[in-house]
């Protein structure tokens, strides 16, 4: 074969190969999306929303069913917590330092639909104050009408395995538990 012929298979190949290339869809949360935590003290039991969530999520569709998970990526601004109440709020967001809550997708499993529903396991980091381990993410989904899908589910996390002091407020009286639980409720859409 000769240097031309060559390079005209290969820039065949190329051009085929680009027009038959997709990107996969990008989804992200939809309004009304929610995430928040759930913790314990010796007081009381404590929640707090994290409003000002964001994420992407990049998924393979075999027709109104996502197949395949290539990218999911969720950010909570710590700053954006709000426990609602004040004093609860600044502890928290003290203990967590200024650093974004953060998992990003490193694998993924999603289980055959079955009426509409799959189960996902994604593996991935989790930073949370300045340090980042392996964790794993199940998520109940659900297809919904418009090319929307819903996923619920909770994620427990110990905090000081990330290096957070469980908070504690008036002078050490009130303490909170080490182990919280993230729960979320999220609409993806494009």
């Amino acid at each position: 074969m000769t240097l031309r012929t060559r390079s005209l298979l290969l820039v065949t190949v190329l051009v085929l190969g680009v027009a038959g290339w997709q990107a996969l869809p990008r989804f992200t949360f939809a309004s009304g999306s929610r995430v928040w935590v759930e913790g314990t003290s010796n007081v009381h039991d404590w929640s707090c929303d994290a409003g000002q969530t964001s994420a992407t999520l990049d998924a393979a569709l075999s027709g109104s069913a996502i197949s395949g998970l290539s990218a999911l990526t969720v950010t909570v601004p710590v700053a954006g917590l709000d426990c609602d109440n004040g004093i609860m709020n600044g502890k928290l967001r003290d203990a967590l330092g200024s650093s974004p809550i953060r998992f990003t997708l490193t694998s993924a499993r999603v289980g055959a639909p079955n009426n509409g529903r799959f189960l996902i396991e994604a593996d991935g980091q989790l930073s949370i104050h300045g340090t980042t381990r392996t964790q794993r993410v199940r998520a109940n989904g659900q297809a919904l009408s418009g090319g929307r899908f819903r996923f619920t589910g909770e994620v427990p996390v110990t905090m000081s395995q990330f290096g957070v002091a469980p908070p504690r407020a008036m002078a050490g009286a009130l303490r909170t538990g080490d182990a919280v639980t993230v729960r979320f409720d999220v609409t993806a859409t494009r």
